[in-house]
C-alpha cells in the first residue's frame, strides 16, 4: 500500500443535515428527502449550476432565504473534524494521503477554510464536483487515480459508506469501513502492517 485515500463527510468531518432543516423551519417527507438526494447528486457532480441548485431546493421546501443565505445555512452542517484526521496526519509521514469526497462547490471551499487542520492533504483533493462524477459510481474512481498517476492495488480507501467502498472494489481498490474513529484507526493498522 502506497496511498491512503479518506471520505471526506462522518471520516474526516462531523456533519448533522438536521441543522440545516432546523434553520429552514422545514421537516422533510420521505418524497422531498428523495428528491433532495437526487439533486445533491447532480450537484455534486458537477451537472447543475449552484443557483439552480439553490433554486431546486428552494422550489422542494418552499423557504424565503437569499441565494446567499441559504448558501451560508447550507455550509453549517459540519460541526466539527472526527480524530481520525491526527491520525491521517501521522499516516502522511509514510504513505501518500488523498481525500475523495463526494462533495460540491460550495461545501468543500467552506470546510477548507473552516478546518485548516485538513491543509496537510495540500493538494491531494479528488472532489466530485471537479471530476464530473460522485460514488460509488466507476467513473469517479477512474478519473481519480488518472489525475494522480495512481495504481487502484497501490490504493487503500477508507469510507463510511458500503456502497462507495464496492465500487471502488470493482477496480481493484482496497476498502475499509469507516465505523467510528479508534475501530477504524485499528482496522487500518492490520491492513498496513
Amino acid at each position: 500500500m502506497k496511498n491512503i485515500i479518506f471520505d471526506l463527510g462522518k471520516v474526516l468531518v462531523e456533519y448533522n443535515f438536521d441543522i440545516l432543516f432546523k434553520e429552514l423551519d422545514a421537516y422533510p417527507t420521505k418524497e422531498m428527502r428523495l428528491e433532495t438526494i437526487a439533486t445533491v447528486r447532480e450537484f455534486d457532480s458537477g451537472n447543475i449550476s449552484r443557483y439552480e441548485f439553490y433554486k431546486r431546493l428552494k422550489e422542494i421546501y418552499n423557504f424565503k432565504h437569499s441565494a446567499a443565505s441559504f448558501e451560508k445555512l447550507w455550509c453549517s452542517v459540519f460541526t466539527g473534524l472526527t480524530s481520525l484526521v491526527d491520525y491521517a496526519r501521522e499516516l502522511k509521514n509514510d504513505y501518500d494521503v488523498f481525500i475523495l469526497s463526494n462533495t460540491d462547490e460550495i461545501h468543500f471551499p467552506s470546510i477548507w477554510h473552516n478546518f485548516p487542520e485538513l491543509h496537510f492533504f495540500e493538494d491531494n483533493l479528488m472532489l466530485s464536483y471537479k471530476l464530473a462524477s460522485v460514488k460509488p459510481q466507476k467513473e469517479i474512481y477512474e478519473r481519480a487515480l488518472k489525475l494522480f498517476d495512481l495504481n487502484p492495488e497501490d490504493c487503500l480507501l477508507i469510507d463510511d459508506k458500503f456502497e462507495n467502498l464496492h465500487g471502488a472494489e470493482q477496480i481493484g481498490i482496497t476498502g475499509i469501513l469507516y465505523t467510528d474513529a479508534e475501530e477504524t484507526k485499528i482496522k487500518i493498522k492490520k491492513m498496513l502492517n
